[in-house]
Formats: structure tokens, C-alpha cells, sequence
């Protein structure tokens, strides 16, 4: 992979910056899992021509030095233990920050987006500690819970005391309890993902399956019903038919704007989207 440095930032940071392959080769890391079987392969496949600006890894940079701060001295608890357990030819591996074996629970520490709480988008979350639960539980260890802290990078003190419903604290706790229909779950997704990781390794780069909408976190399309002089929406319809019917009952004055729907890991977040013919029919209109 290459770093670039658009904005010219300090070499310290580019310094810091990790040009390191996330899987070695053979492996398949518990946040890999939760990414579309095609961005998995394509970015493997074509590592070495991949770009990354040093702007965009500022918070993976953070990421790193909270975890180194915040592990605890616990002689209940061991930090950054990496495990690993092989399935289908692959090697599934996982970084746990704590596991603390008095209380049998896993704690991941976190950099994130005020909206993620807002919107509760919490599975992918629940999913990877999740695996880091399967990945114990073949070394004899049990897992009873899952914590996860987050430092909100965009929290708002202005917003928390207008809103109730928003974030009252720039750090965020989200815990769940692991049940043995987790694990069983679990053990069956990441065996599944495996085999298509597999299968699709023998594939061309435009013969491998997209990846599906929730891996893309895509938007659909939207039909904004607007009227002449107002510059925000009367009504945002799911469908074209809604739209017609809000548009003829709100009076004159009234028409329908489509909003193309997005795929913002596409577009915004994928590092090998310029290898990807998804992503190329995408920026051609396509969906």
C-alpha cells in the first residue's frame, strides 16, 4: 500500500502510519469478517497499488495510542492477546484489548461517530465481539459479556444539552451478554463467510459477487416531495407512487425530486473501489 501525504502533514505522523497487510497471508481478522466478501478479495488481491492518504489514518493513529493507554494493570485480565482458530483453509484471527477472567468479559476499545449511537447501529459491534467470544471459547475461555467503550470523535457538548436523545457524554458504553445461540450463530456466519471468501478467490476481480447493501451501508433511492419557494421537503417518500399520492393531495405549487440513493463504503471508505466493477457501474448511474 502506498501512503500519500495531500495535505502535508507533519512526518511524524506519516511515520506512525501503518503501511503493515491487515491479514497475513492465510488469515482473516474478526473486522475483516465484517466486510463484503468482494472488498475482502480485492483488496488482498491488489494491495500493493492501493493508496491511503495519512489524513484519513489520523484516527486509526489515535485508535492505537488510547489502547495502549487505557490497558489495565488487572492481574485478572491480560490485554491486546491475539487469537486464532482455523476454518476452511483459512486462519480466523482476533485481537481482544481485555478480557478480564474474573468477570469473563471482553471490553473493546473504540473510536467512533456520534451518529453511530444516535442511530443505535450497533451489529456490527455485537457481530465482531462475537467472534472474539468463538475465538476464546476454543481456548477453554468463557465469555459471558461484551463491552464495548467508544470515544465519540464528533460529540457535540452544545447538542447533548439541546437534545435528550443524543449522546450526554463523549464516551459511550454499549455491553451485551454472549448466549451459547450467539455462539452457535456465530460459528455458522463466520464458517460461511470463509467459504465464500474461499470460492471467490478463484474468481476473476468483475466475476466476484458485490458486496450485499448492508456491507455497502447503502441508502435507497428517495422521492422528495418539495414546493415552489420552500427549500426543505414537505415529504420524503420511500417510493415513486407515495410521492404521487402526498403530491396530489398537498395542493399547487407542488413537484417531485428524486434523490439518487448512495453506497457511502463505496464511495467514500473502500480503498480498492477503483478495482471494483460495482463500484465503477455505480459512478456510471448504475445501482
Amino acid at each position: 500500500m502506498v501512503i500519500t501525504n495531500k495535505f502535508n502533514l507533519p512526518q511524524s505522523l506519516v511515520n506512525a502510519v501503518s503501511t503493515e497487510r491487515h491479514n497475513k497471508e492465510g488469515c482473516v481478522s474478526a473486522t475483516t469478517l465484517l466486510q463484503g466478501v468482494k472488498q475482502i478479495v480485492l483488496t488482498n488481491r491488489h494491495w500493493d497499488e492501493l493508496e491511503d492518504d495519512v489524513s484519513d489514518r489520523v484516527w486509526a493513529i489515535f485508535g492505537t495510542a488510547v489502547h495502549k493507554l487505557l490497558e489495565e494493570s488487572n492481574p485478572n485480565a491480560f490485554t491486546e492477546e491475539r487469537f486464532e482458530f482455523d476454518v476452511g483453509g483459512k486462519t480466523v484471527t482476533g485481537q481482544v484489548d481485555l478480557y478480564d477472567m474474573e468477570e469473563k468479559t471482553i471490553t473493546d476499545y473504540k473510536t467512533a461517530s456520534v451518529w453511530k449511537i444516535v442511530y443505535k447501529s450497533f451489529d456490527d459491534w455485537k457481530r465482531q465481539g462475537l467472534v472474539y467470544a468463538w475465538l476464546l471459547k476454543h481456548e477453554g475461555l468463557e465469555v459471558k459479556r461484551c463491552r464495548f467503550i467508544a470515544m465519540l470523535r464528533d460529540w457535540s457538548v452544545g447538542e447533548a444539552k439541546k437534545k435528550p436523545e443524543y449522546p450526554q457524554s463523549q464516551i459511550y458504553e454499549y455491553t451485551f451478554d454472549v448466549t451459547k445461540a450467539d455462539l452457535a450463530e456465530i460459528g455458522m456466519f463466520i464458517t460461511k463467510k470463509v467459504e465464500e471468501i474461499v470460492n471467490a478467490e478463484g474468481m476473476a476481480d468483475d466475476d466476484i459477487p458485490p458486496c450485499s447493501a448492508e456491507e455497502r451501508w447503502a441508502r435507497p433511492d428517495t422521492w422528495a416531495v418539495m414546493k415552489e419557494g420552500r427549500k426543505t421537503a414537505l415529504k420524503v417518500c420511500d417510493t415513486q407512487e407515495e410521492a404521487e399520492d402526498y403530491k396530489s393531495k398537498a395542493g399547487d405549487g407542488c413537484y417531485i425530486e428524486k434523490r439518487e440513493g448512495k453506497s457511502p463504503r463505496c464511495e467514500d471508505y473502500c480503498l480498492c473501489r477503483e478495482h471494483c466493477s460495482f463500484y465503477k457501474s455505480l459512478m456510471g448511474g448504475g445501482k
